[in-house]
């Protein structure tokens, strides 16, 4: 059997965490999960080199995490989260640093975090703690946007249907897992999402080449029939596939807003190239485009199986 057991809330001080916080606390009660949490502080001054006087570098170390631990705490209060859930206070630059940190205590099924907001390439690649979280977390990594609960009751598996890839094949594998896991009780509507090309567009730039005129039809009908065996393999609503044209984070984003979708499940796969870092992935287009969570999963992700993590 496959569940979410111990999920790790990330807080973020740059951003307002409340509705990160109500979110773990809803998945944490579906699922009768464990919760931690964690936040992380860091100030350059504090290590060896930027200033001469050690004592003066631990004292400041210590006041930047006592004021961490107290504005943790008080978020706790105003959000009704019992005082006893488990609370660490991270030295570190980075967000999925904290995670790894939190992660030689305990393992974790699900990273959350609130999304912060990213306005242009700069931000998103030099300064973006959610950049950083998505390619290096140990975990899946859900980030919350602004909805205030999950009522919409729909959940959209974005998926790449007839990528040949290995590691998509994973992906597409895991993100099933994570819908059925958070449509575990059949209070949710599972939407399969995915997209296809435009074969004049893709074949622009070969103005000598001929095109066939079934071509295009040919594409439609090879994406079709590939959601429809991966929607009869996981219990997917015939009428619940979307296979439209255009790039994915179009796909994606169109039919999020117009289901109005909760959740976003979508795999993430780290290019090391320097297009991928200039355009960003799928997933960080994405959140700037929709209202909706993403949950973000990558090839070495999946849901823990309990029955083998107990034996």
């Amino acid at each position: 059997m496959l569940a979410i057991k111990n999920v790790l809330l990330l807080l973020d001080q740059e951003v307002d965490n409340q509705t990160a916080l109500k979110r773990a606390m809803q998945i944490c009660k579906e699922h009768d999960a464990n919760l931690f949490v964690s936040t992380y502080v860091y100030n350059h001054a504090c290590e060896e080199g930027s200033l001469s006087d050690l004592e003066m570098r631990h004292e400041l170390k210590s006041m930047l995490l006592e004021q961490a631990q107290a504005w943790a705490e008080n978020l706790f209060k105003e959000v009704y989260l019992p005082a006893d859930t488990p609370l660490s206070i991270c030295w570190c630059r980075h967000a999925y640093q904290a995670v790894i940190d939190n992660s030689e205590d305990a393992s974790f099924d699900l990273v959350i975090k609130a999304a912060a907001k990213h306005h242009n390439i700069v931000e998103r690649v030099l300064q973006h703690q959610d950049w950083n979280l998505l390619k290096h977390c140990p975990a899946p990594v859900l980030l919350v946007k602004g909805k205030a609960a999950w009522e919409a009751r729909t959940i959209i598996a974005a998926v790449d249907a007839t990528s040949l890839d290995n590691a998509h094949k994973v992906v597409n594998e895991h993100i099933f897992e994570f819908a059925e896991i958070l449509n575990q009780e059949n209070n949710y509507q599972v939407h399969m999402v995915n997209s296809y090309p435009m074969m004049s567009l893709t074949l622009a730039s070969l103005p000598d080449a001929p095109i066939p005129e079934d071509l295009q039809q040919y594409v439609v009908d090879q994406h079709t029939d590939a959601c429809e065996l991966l929607a009869e393999k996981y219990n997917i609503n015939q009428d619940n596939i979307h296979v439209l044209e255009g790039d994915p984070e179009e796909a994606i984003t169109q039919s999020a807003n117009k289901l109005d979708a909760d959740v976003i499940v979508v795999g993430i796969l780290n290019g090391d190239d320097m297009q991928s870092v200039i355009l960003g992935s799928t997933v960080e287009h994405v959140l700037d485009s929709t209202q909706s969570d993403v949950l973000a999963i990558k090839p070495q992700d999946g849901v823990i199986d309990i029955e083998e993590d107990e034996a």
